[in-house]
């Protein structure tokens, strides 16, 4: 186990199958399954089929044929599983729908160590691709990082047959100040390797579905991706953004002044709060993110796109920190700092406080951010107003 930890931390130089855009996305999806079989360390396991499942790219066919399609991008450090939850909704209502891998995902975090975001805008570009002749109508679906590689396609190439972009918790600035210096690490890294990692995670392993390490490249690549984002001109298309006031990962606050940046008459926004909303524009929908009788305070940078369900993040998810709420009432669910929870679990133990803290790992609110993501596909034409 001590020589797979290592391995963890080590660039396998993975060459993900994104350049060819007359592959199928069948035959993509074998070869990723093939990458993630040869790389990763926990396939052993019971539960080898689960882990597949979660990090591999899939395709969900509606039972009719559709001529309406939906590219799902999962976000950094995060596995295709992060949107699957919505691409089950959006088969069920007749889409057809993909999710893409991208490189440096879904093997070790090792694989971040050299990764450019110029080869996510490639997995892009293949994965709409696929798309060419099999639908009229394509939308771009993205969490977080996926949201800001998604918009930013759509303001580099926007003649196209994309319609709009769903933006879940868009990675528009990060939080951390880190990431703006994150590129300072190539110094140092060539001979101490560990300065490559915010943090190597000696638990890494927990949690299948994502990294729990953190390569200060990738950060640094988020970063230059949203300094060109803001860098280029104003999207043409409809855009429906959803975001939690007290995201600590990304800065909600960059998100909102973009979106009202933004004159399309079709564009929405869907905000997670708990204040009173200062906003007049019609076009933002406040939502509570407080549940108390679920003791949810608010809505996490994670909770998003996860339903309520989810075999590993919901209520009964298999995950050691998926929100059990049923199974546990001194536990306080939302967003917490790394920081505000090690600090919390001290004063729990010291019986200085009534409540364990807990990240929100689902969102109870996810049947009707569906449904408005939903209406925002069906529109009659949903560039137009």
């Amino acid at each position: 186990m001590r020589n797979a930890q290592a391995g963890l931390f080590i660039d396998p130089q993975v060459k993900y199958p994104i350049d060819d855009l007359s592959l199928s996305f069948t035959d993509y999806i074998t070869q990723c399954k093939g990458l993630i079989a040869q790389h990763r360390f926990d396939l052993h396991q019971t539960h080898s089929d689960q882990i597949m499942l979660a990090n591999a790219p899939f395709e969900l066919r509606p039972e009719k044929p559709s001529r309406c399609g939906v590219l799902l991008i999962h976000g950094l450090f995060d596995s295709p599983f992060l949107v699957r939850d919505v691409g089950l909704h959006l088969q069920a209502q007749g889409l057809l729908t993909r999710a893409v891998l991208l490189p440096g995902h879904g093997t070790v975090p090792g694989a971040l160590l050299h990764v450019d975001y110029q080869q996510w805008l490639q997995t892009i570009r293949y994965g709409i691709a696929t798309f060419a002749n099999e639908v009229d109508t394509l939308f771009l679906i993205g969490y977080s990082t996926g949201a800001s590689l998604a918009l930013y396609h759509i303001l580099q190439e926007p003649a196209s047959k994309i319609a709009g972009v769903v933006l879940l918790a868009p990675a528009l600035k990060i939080r951390s100040a880190l990431a703006r210096l994150a590129h300072w690490h190539h110094l140092f890294s060539r001979t101490w390797p560990r300065a490559a990692w915010l943090n190597q995670d000696k638990n890494e392993m927990l949690d299948y579905a994502r990294y729990r390490s953190v390569a200060l490249n990738a950060a640094h690549q988020v970063y230059r991706l949203t300094q060109a984002i803001h860098k280029a001109g104003p999207a043409q298309l409809p855009l429906l953004f959803a975001l939690s006031q007290d995201d600590n990962t990304v800065c909600s606050e960059a998100s909102l002044r973009y979106f009202q940046h933004q004159a399309h008459p079709a564009n929405q926004l869907i905000l997670y709060s708990n204040t009173v909303s200062p906003y007049t524009d019609p076009r933002i929908t406040v939502r509570h993110s407080a549940y108390p009788k679920l003791r949810i305070q608010r809505f996490s940078h994670l909770a998003l796109p996860i339903a309520p369900d989810n075999p590993h993040y919901g209520e009964e998810g298999d995950y050691c920190y998926a929100s059990h709420i049923t199974r546990d009432d001194h536990t306080l669910f939302g967003e917490f700092s790394p920081m505000q929870l090690r600090f919390n679990d001290y004063l729990f133990h010291l019986k200085l406080s009534q409540y364990r803290y807990q990240r929100l790992s689902f969102n109870p609110d996810f049947d009707f951010l569906m449904r408005r993501i939903t209406q925002f596909t069906r529109r009659e034409d949903p560039r137009s107003p």
